[in-house]
């Protein structure tokens, strides 16, 4: 982790109008320097694994990698956009607040253009839903490639008994491997790979998750070995 810097940002712009529209045709430059925010109730003990495989993986597409702040979700915008839900993926019975993904890439996007962050990734213990599909709830993850950034939630990846007492290591490879999934498409675009246990492949449960590993198949290593050739480093 090159630098980290553990002040708090607080969101006050009221207006939510970040798009949630996907464009996967839009060129992006690399290198490039990658913000992580933290949004809620997030221990930063994950963050130097984090970053080793993110440096592992996505070698020399990212010079900078900076830890830009943890912040809580001002009242005022907490309810805007808000869903409420049976949390159907851990057959709970009460209904939950599910925030919007447009809502957090506003935040994400305002911090790195405060820091001049190039990309931006996101994590939150809130279970969220997708602005561009509102049939998507509890997503482990998404990413907005027109605005290069990517939120994860770590809502449905710890167990409840391990909230508290922090992350076990299955839970912090599961958000290891999600939040290198949604960089992954930041990179090489939103298709999912089908091989097994690649990285980018999707998973619709943790089980899945934890049935493949932390790095790319041939052929997602070949995509990305692409966009390096495309961008001369």
């Amino acid at each position: 982790m090159s630098k980290y810097q553990n002040n708090k940002y607080f969101f006050i712009n009221q207006e939510i109008a970040l798009s949630a529209s996907q464009y996967p045709s839009i060129k992006h430059i690399f290198p490039s320097s990658l913000g992580i925010i933290f949004i809620g109730k997030i221990s930063t003990s994950i963050l130097t694994n984090l970053g080793f495989y993110i440096n592992k993986l996505f070698n020399s597409f990212f010079y900078k990698i900076l830890f830009i702040g943890e912040l809580e979700i001002p009242s005022i915008l907490y309810e805007r956009g808000i869903k409420k839900e049976h949390n159907l993926l851990n057959q709970t019975f009460k209904k939950v607040i599910l925030q919007p993904t447009n809502k957090l890439y506003c935040i994400i996007k305002n911090l790195m253009k405060e820091h001049n962050i190039n990309v931006g990734l996101g994590l939150t213990d809130l279970p969220i839903y997708s602005s561009n599909d509102e049939s998507l709830l509890f997503l482990f993850g998404e990413s907005n490639i027109n605005h290069r950034c990517a939120i994860v939630s770590t809502h449905n990846l710890i167990p409840q008994f391990n909230k508290e007492s922090g992350y076990n290591f299955k839970d912090g490879n599961r958000i290891i491997k999600e939040a290198i999934h949604e960089i992954g498409h930041i990179i090489i675009g939103l298709e999912h790979c089908l091989t097994a246990d690649c990285v980018m492949r999707f998973s619709k449960n943790i089980e899945e998750i934890d049935n493949k590993s932390v790095n790319l198949c041939e052929k997602c290593q070949s995509r990305l070995n692409e966009v390096r050739l495309k961008n001369n480093f």
